[in-house]
């Protein structure tokens, strides 16, 4: 009796090639298997760590921006008595300073209008001269004090400038000391020191007025 055997050898060689290659790929040393789940544990320990540090984060935010709005509810009355507070603190002060503007100016102003209107007006003139220079003629007016105190000084004045015989220096009793008035072929030039002092000082007093008072004061 005759047996005969049917294989397939190609597919038996198909599945041994699959089976060595199979161990090939399977074939790992025990360090490089402790190195793989070392870098597997290392990165799963990063990722873990991230998205823990994110959810703190969030956590924190959350929590500030919720302190944060219980401590505004709870100053809610308290930041509006410190704005009143502030606005009587600053209206004091303003009235304060105001009041010691108006002061000092009511003592220093009659000083220099005493002590330096002549010396101003002295200046002015020499402005005036030498803005004048092309003209045929000018007339100064001047108070009589002034006049008489300042015409040696608007002589050499006249001189320096080469206005020699062009110029007429008049009294004005209607002009204070510290005011004088120049005008020539083209123009004029008028000026009052204590009309700026006056100017200077009403400012001041409507300030304070206008200024809002405490309400120690109201």
């Amino acid at each position: 009796m005759t047996l005969i055997f049917d294989r397939d050898f190609d597919l038996e060689l198909a599945r041994e090639d699959q089976s060595a290659r199979r161990l090939m790929r399977a074939r790992h040393t025990d360090e490089e298997m402790f190195e793989a789940i070392a870098a597997a544990r290392n990165a799963a320990f990063l990722e873990g760590r991230t998205a823990g540090h994110a959810e703190g984060l969030a956590e924190a935010a959350a929590a500030h921006s919720a302190r944060r709005a219980e401590a505004l509810q709870a100053l809610g009355p308290t930041i509006g008595e410190l704005v009143e507070a502030n606005d009587r603190h600053r209206a004091a002060l303003e009235a304060q300073v105001l009041d010691f503007a108006v002061t000092v100016c009511e003592q220093v102003f009659p000083e220099l209008l005493r002590h330096r209107a002549h010396d101003r007006v002295l200046a002015k003139v020499r402005r005036a001269l030498e803005i004048g220079l092309g003209s045929v003629s000018l007339r100064i007016f001047l108070s009589p004090e002034a006049l008489h105190l300042l015409r040696e000084d608007l002589n050499a004045a006249i001189i320096e400038n080469g206005l020699e015989g062009r110029v007429e220096i008049r009294a004005d009793p209607a002009l204070c000391n510290g005011d004088a008035r120049v005008d020539w072929d083209s123009g004029f030039l008028e000026y009052s020191f204590s009309s700026i002092c006056d100017r200077i000082l009403c400012a001041l007093r409507e300030a304070r007025s206008a200024a809002p008072k405490p309400l120690s004061e109201r």
